[in-house]
């Protein structure tokens, strides 16, 4: 669905990325503004230069594409270092939008510009050693959600696991594990007992399927 955006002025737009990242039900809302901004009822705490958002990909049609979000320059004793390490972060939410700003810095207009899953996270630290300072970037990867459809396990596989957990009880899958792996000779003479019709339309039949085996 097209968004429409209205014009500004080319030479006054002020702008920033906010972000709503949703991690064991806790929403923590951050931006790269350099003063305190409110939207919906929600306080977006300001790290400027610090918050690093990666290119977003535009394209006409609805595509997939992961995006990295870096938090750089962290204490070592700051809360997001312990939040990353201590919640289960992957599978959490992230939406990313574009607010423009007033002359003021309040924000006039917010546009949705990215909504994935954080499938990955990495912790890397940094070292002072003439000012004796140790700080840490936290970057997390977000898969969209066109990505996380197209990898969505759709139906069941034939196994008996997956049979219970759709259909409680039902045997039908219990023995596929048991064939897994056999081999069938199709095609080979039938060497058993009679009761399968005429002997020389069994012999033919073996001799054909001898032929395809050879």
């Amino acid at each position: 669905m097209a968004v429409t955006i209205p014009e500004v002025d080319a030479g006054h737009i002020k702008h920033c990325m906010l972000i709503d990242l949703t991690i064991d039900a806790t929403t923590y809302y951050i931006s790269n503004a350099y003063k305190t901004l409110t939207h919906n009822s929600n306080n977006y705490t300001e790290l400027g230069s610090l918050l690093a958002v990666e290119q977003l990909r535009e394209d006409i049609k609805t595509t997939n594409g992961d995006v990295n979000i870096t938090l750089s320059g962290i204490p070592s004793n700051q809360d997001y270092v312990q939040l990353v390490l201590a919640s289960n972060v992957k599978g959490g939410n992230v939406v990313i939008s574009r607010a423009f700003l007033n002359d003021d810095l309040s924000i006039s207009n917010v546009y949705q510009r990215y909504k994935g899953v954080i499938t990955n996270f990495s912790i890397s630290e940094d070292e002072n050693l003439v000012e004796g300072e140790l700080t840490n970037s936290v970057s997390v990867s977000c898969a969209s959600i066109v990505t996380v459809l197209e990898n969505r396990v759709a139906g069941q596989r034939s196994n008996p696991t997956d049979r219970n957990k759709f259909f409680a009880g039902d045997n039908t899958f219990d023995r596929v594990p048991d064939l897994n792996n056999v081999q069938f000779d199709f095609g080979r003479e039938y060497t058993g007992g009679g009761g399968y019709g005429g002997g020389g339309g069994g012999g033919g039949g073996g001799r054909r399927g001898r032929e395809v085996q050879r």
